[in-house]
């Protein structure tokens, strides 16, 4: 799977690294609807504190609040860690991170405006929603930047040592990769618009 998740095109990276998050993602959704109280992040994660907790005036401000939040994510907790590599570029952690987090949240009806119908339990209705949509644009950021990696972990922790990185090709991101940015971008305007639309005509 390391290999896969290390592969040079971007393709192969991205469908890895979906599959396994994927997994991840089910099996917690699953466990969190069954074993753990309602409501349990509601309110409680980053996301949410900036999204406060009433809808936008209009459709177009609640629209740029959501790209906001999320473009904010993908740049400072996706992109950026790529920097670091730990086994795996440090993005494919933190956007594995931010599909469990919101397995949890569905899991739990945990929504800044929950769900009426309460949790939701696993089942192919997800995909009405935005956020799988934003989960795939974070995972194709974090693959599309992995050779920005400068420095690596070496070791177990606590006495891990960070040294130079350099990828085999160099820092370059390469013309596809930036398409893939670019991607992933359009990905997260999509979803971030459906999302508001959703908010503005139920809640607003």
């Amino acid at each position: 799977m390391k290999s896969l998740l290390l592969h040079d095109r971007l393709i192969v990276r991205f469908l890895a690294l979906l599959a396994l998050v994927t997994a991840l993602f089910l099996l917690t959704w699953t466990a969190s609807y069954w074993f753990l109280p309602e409501g349990l992040l509601r309110g409680r994660t980053g996301a949410a504190a900036l999204a406060g907790e009433t809808a936008a005036s209009s459709f177009l401000v609640e629209w740029l609040r959501i790209l906001a939040i999320n473009f904010s994510i993908c740049l400072l907790v996706v992109i950026a860690p790529n920097l670091l590599r730990a086994g795996l570029p440090m993005g494919y952690y933190t956007a594995s991170v931010q599909a469990i987090v919101y397995a949890v949240i569905l899991g739990t009806n945990s929504f800044t405006f929950p769900l009426p119908e309460g949790p939701l339990p696993p089942t192919l209705a997800v995909l009405a929603r935005s956020g799988p949509y934003e989960i795939a644009a974070y995972l194709l950021a974090a693959t599309a930047t992995a050779s920005l990696a400068r420095w690596t972990l070496h070791g177990r922790w606590p006495r891990q040592t960070l040294q130079p990185w350099e990828p085999s090709r160099g820092h370059r991101v390469s013309r596809v990769e930036w398409a893939g940015l670019v991607v992933a971008g359009m990905i997260l305007l999509s979803a971030n618009a459906w999302e508001a639309w959703q908010i503005i005509t139920h809640f607003g």
